[in-house]
């Protein structure tokens, strides 16, 4: 699939490790053209164009926590994002939390432990749906079985409005439902039900996005409510109201364990019903 170029960002990826480069370079070519640089410098030359969002590979020589200060400086603009991809353990990101707080990263995303190439894919989409996108992607690994991320992926990654499975089936390769139907089936669940765990994710991260930290009571706009609610009620035991409640009382975090537990039984029930061979997925 070609890079889009109607509404998709500019990304820019400070990396000396070629093998990084291609890396995330392949990851995020259906969304955004990538544009390479070696060196801080290179950087800061390129920051005279405009950009939309810049790629920090965060190991030597660039484990350096002070560098996007630098850059934000530089920038002064608060509307390109900055991404960090390093390892949980370099001893520069250990604060990382603190900088995304302080609005100097948007993220950092650790290549052993998180499955970084949908995560940046997700980052080099439309600043209005990227964070939607990286919260419902994260929910997705934290709730289903690993053989399962591939799909959701797909599916949250791809989708333009039109969530189903039909849409899904569409756009892949035989373009058949059967052939979907027949992938899926080698290990135990449904596309509809692939398909409304896409759903729900997307339903709840947008509130969540669209909530953050200013939850009142108030149900933030959804593109169906009707479907909205329905869906909810059946896969969460929850209408709307109900999850912008919990957060405001209990937090996100608690809203995201709600969907993970809601989650991991509908996977169950499919595995269940499945019968002998299929995948059962693990409990988060």
């Amino acid at each position: 699939m070609p890079p889009k170029s109607a509404g998709s960002r500019s990304v820019v990826l400070l990396s000396d490790h070629v093998a990084m480069k291609l890396r995330l370079r392949d990851a995020m070519a259906p969304y955004a053209r990538v544009e390479c640089v070696s060196t801080e410098h290179e950087l800061l030359q390129r920051l005279a164009r405009p950009v939309g969002l810049i790629i920090i590979h965060g190991v030597p020589p660039f484990a350096d926590a002070r560098l996007p200060a630098r850059l934000r400086h530089a920038l002064r603009d608060d509307a390109v994002s900055l991404v960090v991809v390093t390892h949980s353990r370099e001893p520069a990101w250990q604060l990382g939390r603190a900088l995304i707080a302080t609005g100097q990263v948007e993220d950092v995303i650790y290549t052993d432990v998180e499955r970084v190439d949908g995560l940046v894919a997700a980052w080099s989409l439309d600043s209005d749906r990227c964070r939607q996108k990286v919260e419902a992607l994260r929910l997705a690994h934290q709730s289903a079985p690993e053989n399962l991320h591939p799909f959701l992926e797909d599916l949250l990654l791809n989708n333009t409005g039109d969530l189903s499975v039909s849409a899904w089936a569409a756009k892949k390769p035989e373009g058949s439902r059967f052939a979907l139907h027949r992938e899926l089936a080698k290990i135990g669940v449904a596309p509809s039900t692939l398909v409304d765990v896409a759903r729900v994710l997307n339903v709840v991260t947008r509130m969540l996005v669209r909530g953050g930290t200013r939850l009142k009571g108030r149900i933030p706009a959804l593109p169906d409510v009707r479907s909205a609610r329905r869906l909810l009620a059946r896969t969460l035991g929850m209408s709307p109201s109900d999850v912008t409640h919990l957060a405001r009382d209990h937090g996100a975090d608690a809203v995201r364990d709600r969907t993970r537990r809601a989650i991991a039984a509908m996977l169950e029930r499919q595995g269940d019903s499945a019968g002998p061979g299929a995948a059962s997925p693990t409990k988060p």
